[in-house]
């Protein structure tokens, strides 16, 4: 066997996290629990430029990740475009749909401008797209779910949070990759039987369970594709690990949240 070969992470290392117990870790998403409900307060505008600027700052983070394993990037792009859709969601999905092609178009023609090019054109601009298309969509997905049903958006912050806690509570220092998650589902299905009881929010008992285990499902996933978007998984910066979470169950919830709520923005 070559020493390249033996030396390859596996697919657990190449795309699982494990929780940190560091303090400064939980004080981020301490913050950004009680920033997200500030600017709910202030409304739609507030919540585009808290999640397209996070947003913003995870592609920034990813791209210098690459940069890092010299593998060309462009950082214009992968940082302008998750805030310059999330403002745009602001008018209308069509428009930072719009903005997002823009962005991906961008990304070739830069690639194909840039001087001393090392790399392909679609090698370096799918480097840029990998970097800013998942925070790209999460903040498009927030931001109209804000302009749907703030309250709704508000329910899923909470089961999301509470997803969080219980991986991170659990899931650090665990034996295995499995007990994190695991606790974080069991904390998101105590959650969803008292939204479900008790009716908060725009969702019927019904619409509740179908939400919550919607929940339940994507937010696992969330991690591996965030792990995805850098050379090494523990290459995810702080502000993407603040929103791998979101990058499944936002755009999911804002699809079911728009079909349960009879409405299209």
């Amino acid at each position: 066997m070559s020493p390249a070969a033996s030396t390859r992470p596996t697919p657990v290392q190449r795309f699982v996290v494990m929780p940190r117990s560091a303090g400064r870790e939980v004080r981020l998403g301490i913050l950004w629990f009680l920033g997200f409900i500030g600017c709910a307060f202030l409304g739609p505008i507030a919540i585009a430029l808290l999640i397209g600027s996070l947003g913003s700052v995870a592609a920034l983070q990813s791209v210098a990740a690459w940069k890092q394993a010299r593998i060309e990037v462009d950082r214009q792009v992968a940082a302008a475009t998750p805030l310059a859709a999330a403002l745009a969601s602001l008018v209308g999905v069509g428009l930072s749909g719009f903005v997002l092609l823009f962005g991906v178009v961008a990304a070739v023609v830069m690639a194909l401008a840039a001087p001393r090019r090392r790399t392909a054109v679609v090698a370096r601009a799918g480097v840029t797209i990998r970097c800013m298309l998942l925070p790209t969509v999460t903040a498009i997905a927030v931001v109209s779910m804000a302009r749907t049903s703030m309250s709704g958006l508000l329910v899923l912050l909470v089961l999301v949070s509470a997803y969080e806690a219980g991986n991170h509570l659990l899931g650090t220092d665990a034996g295995s990759i499995f007990e994190g998650p695991i606790a974080g589902i069991a904390a998101v299905v105590v959650l969803t039987f008292t939204e479900a009881t008790f009716q908060f929010g725009p969702f019927s008992s019904h619409s509740a369970w179908i939400l919550g285990g919607l929940v339940a499902v994507t937010a696992p996933l969330g991690a591996p594709l965030a792990a995805a978007m850098v050379p090494r998984a523990q290459d995810v910066g702080a502000a993407l690990r603040r929103l791998d979470t979101w990058l499944v169950v936002a755009p999911a919830w804002c699809w079911v949240l728009w079909n349960l709520l009879g409405r299209t923005h």
